[in-house]
């Protein structure tokens, strides 16, 4: 699948008017170009990353939204039980 095509096709960081900053942190530091952010994406990791992006930003309301969205559970009750990626950190 292209990148333009997946680009389309998900909802990410990049629709929300992520900064060069906040995708560094959300990158530990690496300098990610969006093919590689794309790269093996589905919709779950992207909304976990929106997850994150929201937390950056201090809206615990919104990052609650995103992680309610993911469809596996397993995968949601990673952020939901984890102290590093809880909304009330």
């Amino acid at each position: 699948m292209s990148v333009i095509l997946k680009i389309n096709q998900l909802e990410t960081i990049f629709n929300h008017e992520i900064t060069a900053a906040e995708l560094l942190a959300l990158a530990n530091g690496y300098e990610e170009t969006q093919k590689e952010y794309f790269y093996g994406l589905d919709q779950d990791s992207a909304y976990a990353d929106l997850y994150r992006l929201y937390i950056l930003r201090g809206d615990t309301d919104k990052a609650a939204f995103f992680i309610e969205k993911i469809k596996d559970n397993q995968f949601k009750i990673q952020f939901k039980t984890r102290p590093c990626c809880s909304v009330n950190s």
